[in-house]
């Protein structure tokens, strides 16, 4: 199974206006383009591709609930201003997953950004394991003060959220006997061959058909490639994250 490269260099070939306005520091069209292209490969030119733009629209407007403030200022984890956190929003708004676990929270800002679709939504519910207060201080210049995990997530999005602290080893299993079919699998912990291929190997039997598994970082090792090639799925890469669909 071929997967398709959905990268900034790769869509631009195809939109040449988007990308020179990409080059002058406005990337919406760019991204909008990235994300449209995927959807209709992943979903097949049929998809309604103007439930996508919709989604893309929302990003401009006051729609989204505010994360957690902190006083370095900083913006860290998956970003609404790149392709890859645009994507999950996105897959979330369209899909409307009932059941989606997370693995690797951090700072939370994957997590924020999937609870205010959800909350949009009006239903789903997320799953995030982590470890305590995992990468949450000096990879991201914070010094001496390490935030607790998710910390990022604001009280009015939480009621839709269980973040469940410890080993993935240990959480995932359990968490997916709990849960049973799963509509969204997000990998985006630790980025090891081996473990980036437990996670995925244990996801995949309760993933639902025409279910999303997305991962952040593929490009560090083959893992999701062979997890793909060896299960024929369809799937297609971005700079750096991955999606496919369970057949």
């Amino acid at each position: 199974m071929t997967i398709l490269e959905a990268s900034h260099s790769k869509i631009a070939l195809r939109h040449p206006f988007a990308a020179l306005s990409f080059y002058f520091g406005h990337k919406s069209a760019l991204h909008e383009a990235i994300i449209i292209a995927s959807a209709k490969y992943l979903w097949g030119d049929h998809t309604d591709t103007q439930a996508w733009k919709s989604a893309l629209q929302e990003l401009k407007g006051n729609v989204l609930i505010p994360p957690v403030t902190n006083r370095y200022n900083l913006v860290v984890g998956n970003s609404l201003n790149t392709t890859f956190g645009k994507w999950i929003w996105c897959c979330v708004r369209v899909l409307k997953p009932e059941v989606m676990i997370e693995t690797g929270v951090a700072h939370g800002s994957s997590s924020w950004i999937i609870l205010n679709a959800m909350h949009l939504n009006k239903k789903g519910r997320l799953y995030s394991i982590d470890l305590p207060n995992n990468d949450t201080n000096a990879a991201y210049n914070f010094n001496e003060n390490q935030p607790a995990t998710g910390w990022m997530v604001p009280d009015l999005l939480k009621p839709r959220w269980e973040l469940h602290l410890g080993y993935a080893q240990e959480v995932l299993p359990m968490l997916l006997r709990k849960t049973g079919q799963t509509d969204i699998f997000f990998h985006d912990s630790d980025h090891s061959y081996a473990h980036m291929k437990f996670e995925f190997e244990t996801a995949a039997p309760l993933l639902r058909s025409g279910g999303l598994l997305i991962s952040d970082d593929v490009h560090k090792n083959t893992a999701f490639e062979e997890f793909i090639r060896t299960r024929q799925w369809k799937a297609l890469q971005f700079n750096k994250g991955g999606s496919a669909i369970a057949p």
